[in-house]
């Protein structure tokens, strides 16, 4: 409990986004919570809870995961929260669809308890994000039916229906692969960036940027893009570009005991973004290109479309990404757990913050069940291209 008070009272850049938290005072308040806990897995959660009041997506603490693979367990199932319903995207298990569960069937209850009152209760005080938006993902989307291994998960549906799904069943869905490439129509290729950490992605990207370069528009979607190593995703970048870009500003706190003597408040270092060389000319695409992102656009992949509008290559499209980034530092808990602080404020290039508040699109795409309709939008745009 003291390790992560102490770590974010040195390390955490983002004191003033959350004024009306006194760090201090509840710290102390949550002592005895945390004394009182009678298992390792009821003491993280506190500690989760406690952590969760920064109100940063790259600050939390990560439980123990020989008790996550037993306590924190969700079925085959993606949900999402559409128009305020929280509705069912995709079933990954054939037996869950044999029970009747369809996509497109929405949640009003879980395990007998309102769907909202369920996820503000039992959800959302254990989950660290940045933005409303952001909150909104992590809880509905990511966490909402995690529990434990051996305990059916009841959904009432709005057809009335109760169904009782097994949280041993597992996805019949292959790993989704970091990028991924194909042609919409003659005129349109799709490259998807699922994510930007894995191994070999440099070459992964070489590997498919020939079809890439025979398409005469492209979409890269970065709309589900949950981040990773931004050094990936100005490779990528460096690919779309005919001359330098700046990466995102960023600052970290220094602390300088003399002058906390001479009364002086923080200190911060300022760092200018990072100038990314494009590609040699046989490397590039430089024809008509238009940025998927959404509230699922998260870090790393925030990064690259921070990058993007600065090069001005093209017009971004969908809604306001999760305003979540950062270089979090680590420290470990007992029960091999951990916590982690962010420890770097990042910024868009003009220096505009964006870290919990996202990166607004240029044009907006209203969220709706039509799993297309981003790309759909893009089609339209790039279709007045020449």
């Amino acid at each position: 409990m003291s390790k992560v008070w102490k770590e974010a009272d040195k390390n955490f850049v983002f004191f003033d986004q959350v004024p009306a938290l006194d760090w201090d005072k509840t710290y102390q308040a949550y002592i005895p919570k945390v004394l009182e806990t009678n298992s390792t897995y009821d003491y993280y959660k506190k500690l989760q809870e406690f952590c969760a009041l920064l109100n940063d997506g790259h600050t939390k603490v990560v439980v123990p995961w020989q008790l996550r693979e037993v306590k924190e367990i969700a079925p085959p199932i993606k949900t999402e929260l559409i128009k305020n319903k929280v509705i069912i995207t995709a079933i990954l298990n054939d037996t869950i669809k044999n029970q009747g569960l369809k996509k497109g069937m929405d949640i009003i209850e879980i395990n007998g308890i309102n769907i909202h009152e369920y996820a503000s209760s039992r959800v959302k005080p254990y989950v660290s994000y940045s933005t409303e938006q952001d909150m909104n993902v992590q809880v509905y989307d990511y966490h909402l039916l995690k529990g434990h291994i051996e305990e059916k998960v009841k959904l009432k549906t709005n057809t009335g229906k109760v169904y009782s799904i097994s949280r041993k069943l597992t996805s019949t869905k292959s790993i989704t692969s970091a990028y991924e490439f194909r042609k919409l129509n003659d005129e349109t290729g799709y490259l998807k960036l699922n994510r930007f950490w894995g191994r070999n992605l440099d070459a992964k990207f070489d590997s498919i940027f020939q079809d890439i370069q025979s398409m005469p528009k492209l979409i890269i979607d970065v709309s589900e893009n949950t981040g990773g190593n931004n050094g990936y995703a100005n490779y990528v970048l460096s690919h779309f570009v005919d001359k330098p870009f700046e990466t995102s500003r960023w600052k970290t706190l220094m602390y300088m005991p003399a002058w906390v003597s001479w009364g002086s408040s923080a200190q911060w270092q300022d760092n200018e973004g990072n100038i990314v060389e494009p590609k040699e000319e046989s490397k590039r695409y430089t024809k008509p290109v238009v940025v998927l992102i959404s509230e699922k656009t998260y870090s790393a992949g925030e990064d690259f479309v921070s990058a993007f509008l600065n090069t001005e290559r093209g017009i971004v499209i969908g809604r306001t990404t999760a305003g979540s980034t950062g270089n979090p530092i680590g420290f470990s808990l007992p029960g091999e757990g951990g916590v982690q602080i962010c420890s770097k404020r990042d910024y868009l290039a003009n220096g505009k913050e964006f870290v919990g508040y996202g990166i607004a699109p240029q044009i907006e795409v209203k969220k709706v069940i039509d799993e297309n309709h981003l790309i759909n939008k893009g089609l339209e745009i790039l279709k007045k291209e020449n």
